[in-house]
């Protein structure tokens, strides 16, 4: 495809796919993946649209389906290493990391030449990258760098660095959809896509490391902000760890994207390498009732899950767990009372709004929600704070001494924190923990369990992941 009319004449728009047709392509997506028999139908759901359900009787922790992810690039998330090959996502080299063919992508020499790389490169060569080396460099000096490189260039070392600008490295995984088969791209094309106006910005800003991306070619563009918007709408981020390199993938599963949402859902996903989904039954699910999953963390409170819902899914979620202010007992929203001599528990009072009253179940007071919020993103700052400069030991020191001072045991920025120390003691576990070290960790997961027992979260991936039945 050496022009963006071959391009465009290779997609097939079929936005107004029958039920039939998407089961179909779905089936042929999943290709040997798929059950003879499989446990799971699509069918028009109450909840949004379409949805998955039980053909039969499912049993907590029984597999539903595997799926191959139908695309996958890099997420460019701030924070990351951008210097990881966009192919087979090997830690590349600190300076001098990108594709010799000067198409500006992150590439390892062996992927370079390789037929998975060959088509983005011969577009991004297209487009006229710009080189951003020597700009930054110079932006560097100044103070005024907006690309990202993983090494500067001193005076002691002359060697210019190479430069990834993140706009046009998270536009690849888009770039990618144009190059599927036509029915893959049928399926692509089925599936939902929020029209937000953000996304359209994603793609002026990408296209502004480029000389000639076709901007005045309409077409082109509005399939373009089409393929975003069913990324941004469908894809997840997916672990993927290579030769002890870990990195984020941004991979599209079509069928565990048309699952529905439910804060405590009765199916639970995970990843394997960031390149295949598998979904199991958290909970038993009945023949006919529909399988859901989540597109928040489970454990977040119900204002920050409805907040994420509501600015990334463009919808509110009315489900019991929504609807309870105490969600089952757990109190992952309370903060403690800020009326002088009063150390109660306060949580929202209503569960329909984004702005809510709160009331102290204590002294009963009730306190304005912008207060409330200040106090929340106090503590949610001093944690995060800590998270990302603390030693694991300073971080158990500071949940167990000061965190009790501001914060409820119960609140779930305080449990995010101890999640992180589960993950760094078990995931990064090179260093040497104290046996009380390690009793800390048990105590946190024990905490954390019970906290998931309450919910009725069942067999769900968090729970798999901290008591390590999973990687």
């Amino acid at each position: 495809m050496n022009t963006t009319a071959t391009m465009l004449a290779h997609m097939a728009p079929s936005r107004n796919t029958t039920p039939e047709q998407l089961a179909r392509l779905i089936d042929v997506h999943l290709g040997e993946l798929r059950e003879e028999l499989p446990n799971w139908t699509l069918a028009p759901s109450p909840v949004a649209g379409r949805g998955v359900f039980a053909t039969r009787p499912i049993a907590a922790g029984e597999l539903i389906f595997r799926e191959r992810a139908l695309v996958v690039g890099p997420t460019a998330r701030k924070g990351s290493q951008l210097n990881t090959c966009v192919c087979c996502h090997r830690l590349l080299s600190a300076k001098q990391f990108l594709c010799p063919h000067h198409c500006t992508l992150p590439v390892c020499g062996d992927c370079a030449d390789s037929e998975a790389h060959q088509n983005e490169c011969k577009h991004f060569q297209r487009w006229l990258p710009k080189d951003l080396s020597q700009e930054c460099q110079d932006a560097v000096i100044a103070g005024t760098a907006t690309a990202t490189t993983t090494a500067t260039a001193t005076a002691a070392d002359s060697t210019p660095a190479d430069v990834v600008n993140p706009l046009s490295l998270r536009i690849l995984t888009a770039v990618r959809v144009f190059y599927l088969s036509k029915e893959q791209r049928a399926l692509v094309d089925a599936m939902q896509a929020n029209a937000e106006r953000g996304y359209r910005q994603e793609i002026i800003k990408a296209a502004q490391c480029f000389r000639k991306f076709p901007t005045t070619d309409k077409p082109f563009m509005d399939q373009l902000f089409r393929v975003v918007g069913v990324l941004n709408t469908n894809a997840f981020e997916a672990p993927c760890r290579v030769d002890g390199h870990e990195s984020l993938l941004r991979g599209l599963f079509p069928l565990t994207a048309i699952m529905n949402h439910e804060c405590t859902p009765n199916a639970s996903h995970y990843f394997e390498n960031g390149r295949l989904a598998v979904v199991r039954a958290a909970r038993d699910i009945p023949q006919g009732g529909e399988i859901t999953t989540t597109y928040t963390k489970i454990l977040w409170s119900n204002l920050t899950r409805n907040i994420f819902l509501k600015m990334t899914k463009y919808f509110a979620c009315n489900c019991d767990r929504c609807n309870d202010n105490t969600e089952n007992g757990t109190y992952l929203s309370a903060l403690f009372c800020r009326e002088q001599g009063c150390k109660g528990l306060v949580i929202p009072v209503q569960t329909k709004t984004l702005q809510p009253d709160w009331r102290c179940l204590s002294c009963e007071n009730v306190f304005p929600h912008a207060k409330m919020a200040r106090y929340q993103d106090f503590a949610l700052n001093t944690i995060n704070n800590r998270i990302n400069t603390c030693s694991v030991q300073d971080m158990i020191h500071f949940i167990n001494e000061f965190c009790p001072r501001f914060c409820p045991p119960s609140n779930y920025v305080l449990i995010e924190a101890k999640l992180n120390v589960i993950w760094r003691m078990t995931r990064l576990g090179a260093e040497e923990y104290t046996p009380e070290e390690y009793a800390h960790k048990d105590r946190y997961r024990e905490e954390i369990l019970a906290i998931l027992h309450k919910l009725g979260a069942g067999e769900c991936t968090l729970k798999k992941l901290i008591t390590e039945e999973i990687q």
